[in-house]
């Protein structure tokens, strides 16, 4: 092991589209994600997002840098 990093970041989501866009370019977040599956839950949220603001969710990642050993 070279070198091994975690972060932890914030994202916003000021409209549901953009969670849609997000969640279909992302997808290991919701495995098998439709629009159609999750209308009534996106439907809350667009609701959600309307009435109180953006919608926050966090994101952990990890780097890791790995060599094999000399032979």
């Amino acid at each position: 092991m070279v070198d091994l990093r975690t972060e932890r970041l914030r994202m916003e989501f000021h409209d549901v589209g953009a969670v849609v866009w997000f969640l279909r370019k992302v997808i290991w977040i919701v495995p098998g994600f439709t629009v159609e599956a999750h209308l009534s839950r996106l439907r809350d949220l667009d609701a959600l997002i309307r009435a109180e603001g953006p919608f926050v969710a966090h994101s952990a990642r990890t780097l890791i840098e790995a060599r094999r050993p000399a032979a």
